[in-house]
């Protein structure tokens, strides 16, 4: 019957699906009772022409439920067709020949997609943008020389996997004969996604094979590609020389290794057509985790150097007439400013070692050398891959520029430094663990200028007194508190999800595992302990769940129900508040602690702790057929691309100062159906400031990417990443090494205060600036629509720059040094200041209006209206304004600027009225680019629907013009004192600190515009101006699990 029930649920998942593409989605509320019955009625038609046992109304319910669910929360409203930078416009794959390719190997991979209970709309967008990407890569049947290198930007743990597989498929149909899959450098990421590429494209009796055999075990005339590796073998010359010959179309999936990949070499060159110095077969290379590993760190010496990957993947690439390389990866900074050398005078050198005897001893070297390929910079394109709306990125948890629902997982941590420090003292022979203190800036914003930490009086001191941890340090000796609390979570977590088990596992979206991150240094020996500690932790709670009486007063339930009640009932109890427009996940149910607590023996049954890393040689490896609980600690084996299933809790506290590589090891990223709210990310407030510098960091540089989408080039946008001022500070040094200088632009960019200080002599400082010093500049203003605007010059923009503001001191430094090379060259010599003279604060409930007497201003000002955060755990954002005083507008209020059409107080209005209807024509090409089965009125009509963002209107600016408009906020709804909702916690502090809320906090928003590239003078960063005066950890001392064991050094 259980086949049966399948059926029945994929002929009502048809109907349902049937129903939408006439319906809103919305109307799926309502489907119990429009819909249910006529689908009862059609099914038992159905069943009886196909022979399947009659069901009655009850089961037919339990089925539809299971649909409905799964179809609901798997549901994706919209994802955005790519973006696309290209140095060709032009492409080999016309119709003609996509109609001569017969495209066995994708259609079979769609149809498994669907099969495994993807939306329609994720396939379809799978399919249609690794058709695009295809186009761009070089023509297999080419009958000339042709190399391309490509990029593919997607978000972490977004599907990209799925998305080069489609790749491969569709590479595999058009006639490449060999492709090569580099998958990091551990083995367990090489080995999950060589079981991925078995699934999802070779499918020998599994995946794919399934639901359609090739080759000799099946359909014959498909030819079958042959894998040279598999999960647990990677690539090694004795076994290819021995069973598999380059005549065959193959596959391999190898680490970025120097030894696997010299190997390769030679076994190429070892099976090169006779009198032949290149193969003529068409070779892909889809390189994952493009940033990682296969960049030339040694590029700034010169074309002829190159690390040892990097050199090895170029001569790989070399041995190839007809070649291309793609790479694919979630933090493109490194791969798009790494060096673009010419290819090197000199071959590249392998030795080859052959070795004789039990002993090994050496018998011969032998030098072999190659062609190199010039480099890996992604000349001919880069694309951008949008994520579904059910995804969960850094977007919805961390700072973004436009306004989005912040999930409210993050709970701050702070009493790991004793057990987990990234930097210690010595008194005597006791090594005792320190906060971290970055840089000088970084001192004086947490202990001040003149501020004390232990014994240490300045930065200076502290820096001398101080050392990196080491891994022979003896840390961790005890386990923090919130490590303790985590790991309780993430027990309850697993009950939770046990009570939604029955309704989730008949559905293609069930996710049977359940994984816990603990990771709290690179170094093993600290992991290896770490795990020890934590599972005598565990075996303690394990023992006094079965042992404790639930009710007894020092029971260990009623610990659990106080971390439930600290960390878990708000969000599982409202949840569905927090998810984005149509994101509708009814497996979500509240349930309460006295509902889960009969579970919670049961729930931490069976939990595997597990260091993972070089010296346990243990793995993680997950099959659906046998669920696991695993609480996983480790370092950079978990830090990359490897996928953990089920992943819940996440204790993260590993300091680094590379921010890109920082989001990679985000392994909470991706979907959660059925337990979003069961996820939980325990770390510091340093890393949830880099994390929120970085979130917008990678907004602003989409924004960039989108806006040149089809007319600019990958040049184009290496050359925006280089300006960009926020990239040097999230992006590795080994990049830029040995660089004195780096250039960088504000040309065409929007500055806005993206954080405020709100203590108490902050707002007075800035207010009486204001007051004193910007009001007497508008006495003879005039009012353009909402904004009251004048004219200043240059030189008194500066004095407005250097006055109390909200800019931090870099980015203040930054932007006067900006403006003033500028000037040098005549422009941004006039600046139009403005000032927002309506906003929606009520006198009522606050401040309300601030006359010309409360100003100093020729007019009343109607205060805008920002709101503070909302105290609820998890919030990281309420966190940072209770305990740093520091007010990061989010949600809704995320935008300091009150409408994009603020900007246009510079422009005339014939520059207004192009700048809309430029904007209304790109938007209709948008629309119908991603909807093709939309009419042109019908785009037109959704197109001027659409917000007019300030960039419009900016980039109609002259070169010599600028813009800098203020915004004056309310405090009383900043601090949530708005009379019928105040927060009482805040209200205390107030009181506390001895704070009134008279004074307005003032925002501001600086626009450039456009600036010519040969114009633009840029500013500079002379080497040593923004280094970290502490070193990151990651350069103290190598780690000891950095490489494989396997590498060649």
């Amino acid at each position: 019957m259980d086949n049966y029930r399948f059926k029945y649920q994929d002929a009502i998942k048809d109907k349902i699906k049937e129903h939408l593409k006439t319906a809103s989605f919305e109307s799926l509320e309502q489907v119990r009772l429009e819909l249910a019955d006529r689908i009862f009625s059609s099914l038992a038609i159905v069943a009886e022409h196909l022979n399947w046992p009659n069901i009655d109304r009850e089961t037919f319910e339990s089925y539809f439920e299971v649909v409905r669910k799964e179809v609901q929360s798997n549901h994706v409203t919209t994802i955005k067709a790519p973006n696309l930078l290209s140095k060709n416009k032009s492409t080999w794959l016309n119709n003609s020949r996509e109609n001569e390719i017969t495209w066995n190997y994708t259609e079979r991979y769609l149809e498994y997609l669907r099969g495994q209970g993807r939306a329609d709309t994720v396939v379809e967008e799978i399919k249609n943008s690794s058709y695009k990407i295809l186009s761009k890569l070089a023509d297999p049947k080419s009958q000339s020389a042709t190399f391309v290198k490509g990029l593919v930007d997607g978000d972490v743990q977004s599907g990209k996997t799925g998305n080069f597989n489609a790749v491969i498929n569709r590479a595999l149909d058009s006639g490449y004969k060999l492709i090569i899959v580099l998958s990091g450098i551990m083995d367990d990421l090489r080995s999950q996604t060589q079981a991925r590429i078995d699934k999802d494209v070779i499918g020998d009796g599994k995946g794919v094979g399934l639901r359609q055999a090739f080759g000799h075990q099946g359909d014959e005339s498909v030819f079958q590609v042959v894998s040279i590796t598999s999960e647990d073998e990677d690539f090694s010359r004795p076994l290819a020389n021995a069973d598999f010959s380059l005549n065959q179309t193959n596959i391999m999936v190898c680490k970025k290794n120097v030894s696997i990949l010299k190997n390769i070499l030679l076994w190429l060159k070892d099976n090169l057509p006779k009198d032949a110095t290149k193969h003529n077969l068409p070779l892909l290379i889809i390189d994952d985790e493009a940033d990682n590993a296969s960049l030339n760190n040694e590029g700034h010496k010169g074309q002829n150097y190159a690390s040892k990957i990097n050199g090895h993947i170029r001569a790989i690439l070399g041995i190839f007439h007809k070649k291309s390389y793609l790479g694919y990866t979630a933090t493109p900074f490194a791969n798009v400013i790494q060096d673009r050398n010419s290819a090197s005078e000199e071959m590249w050198s392998v030795l080859e070692i052959k070795k004789e005897g039990s002993k090994k001893k050496i018998k011969e070297n032998t030098e072999h050398l190659f062609d190199q390929v010039d480099n890996l910079f992604p000349d001919d394109f880069i694309f951008l891959l949008d994520t579904p709306t059910n995804y969960i990125g850094a977007h919805r948890i961390f700072e973004t520029l436009q306004p989005s629902k912040k999930l409210p997982v993050v709970f701050d941590i702070d009493d790991y430094t004793a057990d987990f420090p990234s930097r210690v003292t010595e008194d005597g022979d006791d090594v005792i663990g320190v906060e971290r203190f970055d840089n000088k800036q970084d001192w004086e914003n947490k202990v001040g200028k003149f501020g004390h930490y232990l014994d240490f009086a300045s930065f200076s001191e502290y820096k001398k007194g101080t050392r990196a941890s080491k891994s022979v340090d003896n840390f961790p000796i005890d386990l923090p508190n919130s490590i303790k609390d985590a790991v309780m979570c993430f027990v309850l977590g697993i009950a939770v999800r046990e009570t939604r088990r029955k309704d989730l596992i008949l559905s293609k979206v069930y996710q049977p595992h359940n994984t816990m991150l603990v990771h709290i240094s690179r170094f093993t020996s600290w992991q290896n302990k770490s795990s020890k500690l934590i599972n005598d932790f565990y075996i303690d709670i394990e023992t006094r769940l079965k042992m404790d009486k639930p009710n007894g007063a020092n029971s260990i339930y009623r610990k659990f129900e106080k971390v439930w009640s600290d960390y878990c009932a708000e969000i599982v109890g409202s949840i569905h508040s927090h998810l984005p427009e149509n994101y509708i996940d009814d497996y979500m149910q509240p349930v309460s602690f006295d509902s889960i607590s009969p579970l919670l023996v049961d729930a931490v049954s069976n939990i595997e702790v597990l260091a993972l890393n070089s010296t346990t040689g243990k793995d993680l490896k997950y099959q659906d057929e046998k669920p696991r609980k695993v609480i996983a600690i480790g370092g950079n084996r978990l830090s990359r691309g490897f996928t953990l299933e089920g992943l819940t809790v996440s204790y993260f506290v590993r300091s680094t100062n590379y921010s890109d590589s920082l989001l990679q090891m985000g392994r909470w990223f991706g979907y959660r159906p059925g337990y979003l709210d069961c996820c939980k990310l325990f770390t510091s407030r340093d890393l949830i400031s880099k994390y929120d510098s970085t979130s917008l960091c990678i907004d602003e540089l989409k924004e960039e990417f989108k806006k040149m989408d089809q007319k600019g080039t990958p040049r184009d946008f290496e050359l925006r990443v280089r300006k960009h001022p926020g990239v040097l500070q999230i992006t590795r040094p080994t990049i830029l090494k040995n660089t004195t200088s780096i250039k960088w632009s504000y040309q065409d960019s929007l500055v806005m205060t993206t954080e405020l200080d709100i203590t108490k002599e902050k707002i007075s400082r800035v207010w009486a600036d204001f007051k004193g010093i910007v009001s007497p500049l508008f006495s003879a203003a005039k009012i353009n629509e909402s904004l009251l605007t004048t004219t200043v010059s240059s030189k008194e923009l500066i004095k407005i720059i250097e006055l109390n503001n909200n800019f931090d001191e870099a980015r203040n430094n930054l932007i006067k040094q900006y403006v003033n090379k500028c000037v040098e060259k005549n422009l941004l010599t006039s600046w139009t200041i403005a000032i927002k003279l309506t906003g929606s604060a009520s006198k009522y409930s606050g401040l309300g209006i601030l006359t010309s007497d409360d100003t100093g201003l020729p007019e009343d000002v109607q205060l805008a209206i920002r709101t503070g955060p909302a105290q609820e755990k998890g919030n990281h954002f309420y966190d940072e304004f209770i305990k740093d005083q520091r007010f990061k507008p989010t949600g809704s209020s995320a935008n300091i600027m009150s409408g994009g059409t603020d900007m246009k107080v510079a422009l005339e209005e014939d520059q207004i009225l192009l700048a809309e209807k430029e904007f209304i024509i790109q938007k209709v090409f948008e629309i119908l680019k991603d909807d093709p089965n939309i009419s042109e009125e019908e785009a037109l009509i959704k197109a001027q629907r659409k917000t007019k963002p300030e960039r419009i209107y900016r980039e109609k600016l002259t070169q010599n013009q600028g813009v800098l408009i203020f915004y004056l906020f309310d405090p009383h709804y900043v601090f949530n004192q708005v009379p019928g909702k105040v927060d009482t916690n805040i209200q205390r502090l107030l009181k506390e600190r001895g704070q009134l809320l008279n004074e307005p906090l003032v925002g501001m928003a600086m626009g450039f515009p456009p600036i010519s590239r040969k114009l633009d003078p840029c500013g500079e960063y002379v080497k040593g101006d923004y280094d970290l005066e502490i070193p990151d950890e990651d350069q103290d001392e190598a780690s000891d699990e950095l490489l494989p064991t396997d590498a060649e050094i």
